[in-house]
């Protein structure tokens, strides 16, 4: 990547859980309280709405004598891939406050808890904040982040506000942040309000519709953080601490709290996040937008507030909001349009259709999917096509050219494999990952399989015969799965093959979206189209080597997952995201660390996965801004990554790539697993004629020539589809 400056890393926001404090008035400690139907607390919701929002990060801040039970607590979810570390809040800070004063035990209050965050966020990228003990929705969380990824102009944070009714508490006066609003839409001040309470004069005097009026006319009363009174309107909007922020807030949180202790605040005193962002928007340091949210929001303050926030919560799992066991479910993100057409009854099914799937090429980001890291490939106009009829009777009867003989099996019956390297493979892992989902197949398929997308090339052919068999069997019943579920357990069922590989391929083919590629993200799967700049051409070159993956390829494949999970587990890191988003001065102390206590082969290993996995953010990035050169150099080192530290190019390979850029491609790299099969060179349309013509000329003339399949240029094509 020399000669190239740092690409900006299009971040996903980092949530700030504060989760550090007393529960003095609830009586115990809430953070973890169990309120769902299934046990599950606030902050599991919290993280649950968030992840679904688009969240990346989590950070939570505790009490270093607590962080055991939240680290046991949440196991579970960092097993699972999700990025979760903690951050102490304590009385004493290095840069802050070295020595706590005298008698001072009381926290210092939500604005400090953020400082005692910042170390661990990364440093671009915007984050939020939120509080342990409340629930604001997975629509407040979706707002900030929308908010987040495109600011208005000048705006450098924001706050999720509600009607101030609509959070107060039944059993005893509550603290809010009380906003005003400029005509603009951003913040005029906040008022930390104390003891807020409905004005006792303001009771319901009627019912139904008269008795909501009442309470709309009522008011609030409380006092400030000075002591002063107060009363307000019942209906204004109140701050409930769900906050989103640019990193450069946090210098500005420093200096004002700095200006708290120069103010000797006295043993009780805390620094308040809100009256701390409203004095820097009040003095024009930094403009914060506000986003009201009419409802959804609830919270624990006082031990009776969990009966009506566990029945709220009851209300929506059986409105299908959430599972019915939040803590044991995985978090299923916003579905991507669908690859099925809606399910019929399987008596109105049509009697014949036609799946088709495409492959994909793999822009960067290899071996990172079973790694559980990001990944940038894009669907290819190239396919794979099954063109079957309905059978009444439960088997699969299909045949393909005439390398791809026909073949049969029943699905009524345990589903054993074929030889190994066999096509039928894929086909019976298709069906074998539908029933053990609980699909019942009662009706099988009969027909013939063809294809664009060339066989064993790295361009995944055999992803596509599962996604395209997976399409008709389940128009064949009736039945549809919702895409991203569908494209998760076919990565699973895949494995029936033999080849331990992620989840990459199968999400490509179904979420492929035409003039984009896609970033795809794990654990939960997620889909985020990423547009393909004008003028971008890909040409793909065949090395004449196939990469059988279930043949051959399959255990240097397997061999090399397994090397990856020792070289994590020896480094004592509980997941590759917790690597690959450290900031640069904890990433560089990270692979020093591995190349001081790893094996060769290890330490290689482990060096591919994490530069890789930076290299798809910095990609992505580069790609958001046209920036072909950046692209391109970033191909470069992730080819002689995969060549040098994973050892999964060859020589064509090798010699294709350095063709390609001779002749004028901004960058190029082997796609795919590698152990043969194809490459890719990025270059601008103009020249696009002219790297192909090298290719002909310097590789494939001396092999005897080249077809259409071997050398072409790849246009990033929709998602499988399924039609009648």
């Amino acid at each position: 990547m020399k000669g190239t400056e740092p690409a900006e890393r299009p971040e996903r926001p980092t949530l700030v859980i504060l989760a550090a404090g007393r529960s003095t008035r609830f009586g115990r400690a809430k953070q973890l309280e169990p309120v769902g139907p299934g046990g599950a607390s606030l902050l599991e919701y919290a993280i649950h709405d968030a992840l679904r929002a688009g969240f990346g990060r989590f950070v939570l801040v505790v009490r270093e004598s607590r962080r055991h039970e939240f680290d046991a607590r949440l196991a579970p979810l960092r097993r699972a891939g999700v990025a979760l570390s903690f951050a102490c809040q304590r009385l004493a800070h290095a840069d802050l406050v070295p020595l706590p004063p005298p008698g001072r035990v009381r926290p210092w209050g939500t604005g400090f808890a953020v400082l005692a965050a910042a170390a661990a966020l990364p440093r671009r990228g915007p984050f939020a904040v939120c509080n342990a003990d409340d629930f604001y929705g997975r629509a407040a969380y979706e707002s900030l982040a929308r908010s987040l990824a495109a600011p208005p102009p000048g705006v450098r944070a924001f706050t999720v506000s509600y009607p101030l009714a609509g959070t107060l508490s039944a059993f005893g006066g509550v603290s809010r942040g009380l906003c005003e609003m400029k005509p603009d839409g951003t913040l005029l001040r906040m008022t930390e309000g104390l003891d807020l309470r409905l004005e006792r004069e303001a009771t319901r005097t009627g019912s139904g519709a008269e008795a909501t009026a009442a309470v709309g006319r009522s008011a609030v009363t409380g006092t400030t953080t000075a002591g002063t009174s107060i009363r307000v309107d019942a209906d204004s909007q109140a701050c409930m601490g769900l906050w989103g922020f640019f990193p450069e807030i946090l210098p500005l949180l420093a200096e004002r709290f700095r200006a708290f202790l120069a103010a000797c605040p006295g043993a009780d005193d805390e620094f308040y996040l809100s009256e701390a962002v409203s004095h820097l928007a009040a003095a024009g340091r930094a403009r914060c937008g506000l986003l009201p949210s009419g409802k959804g929001w609830m919270g624990l303050t006082f031990p009776g507030d969990r009966a009506g926030a566990a029945a709220s919560l009851r209300q929506l799992t059986t409105a299908g909001a959430y599972p019915a066991d939040l803590r044991t479910s995985p978090v299923h993100p916003e579905p991507a349009p669908r690859a099925q057409a809606p399910p019929v009854h399987p008596l109105q099914a049509p009697r014949r259709g036609v799946a088709i799937a495409p492959g994909r090429i793999n822009l960067i980001g290899e071996h990172l999917d079973y790694n559980g890291l990001s990944v940038l490939p894009m669907a290819l106009e190239r396919n794979i096509r099954l063109e079957f009829e309905v059978l009444r009777q439960p088997a699969v009867e299909l045949t393909g050219d005439a390398d791809h003989g026909p073949f049969a099996f029943r699905l009524d019956r345990p589903i054993e494999p074929a030889p190994q390297g066999h096509w039928s493979n894929y086909v019976r892992a298709a069906a074998k990952g539908l029933l053990d989902h609980d699909v019942e197949l009662k009706r099988g398929i009969g027909g013939k399989v063809a294809g664009t997308v060339p066989v064993a090339e790295g361009l995944s052919s055999s992803s596509a015969l599962v996604v395209a068999s997976a399409l008709a069997l389940l128009h064949a019943n009736g039945k549809h799965v919702e895409v991203l579920e569908l494209a998760a357990l076919l990565a699973r069922a895949e494995r029936f093959v033999g080849l331990q590989g992620g989840g990459m391929d199968q999400a490509a083919s179904l979420c492929g979206a035409k003039g984009h590629a896609l970033r795809i993200d794990f654990g939960p799967l997620r889909v985020t189209p990423v547009p393909v700049p004008e003028g971008w051409r890909w040409v793909v070159a065949s090395s004449l080597a196939r990469a059988k993956k279930a043949g051959s390829a399959r255990e240097p494949y397997n061999e090399r997952r397994a090397q990856c999970a020792e070289a994590l587990e020896r480094l004592g890191r509980a997941s590759w995201l917790e690597v690959v988003q450290a900031d640069e001065v904890e990433f560089a102390s990270i692979v020093a660390g591995g190349r001081r206590s790893l094996p060769p082969t290890l330490w290689r290993r482990f060096r591919h996965v994490a530069t890789e996995g930076r290299r798809v953010i910095e990609a992505e990035a580069a790609l958001r801004r046209e920036d072909m050169a950046a692209f391109g150099s970033l191909m470069n080192a992730s080819h002689a990554s995969l060549r040098d530290d994973f050892g999964v190019s060859t020589a064509a390979l090798d010699e294709i790539v350095e063709v390609a850029r001779d002749a004028g491609a901004a960058g190029a790299r082997l796609t795919g697993a590698g152990f043969g099969g194809c490459a890719i060179a990025l270059c601008r349309e103009s020249r696009a004629e002219g790297v192909m013509g090298a290719l002909r000329e310097h590789f494939y003339a001396p092999r005897g020539g080249v077809g259409e399949a071997a050398l072409f240029v790849a246009a990033a094509s929709g998602g499988a589809t399924v039609t009648c």
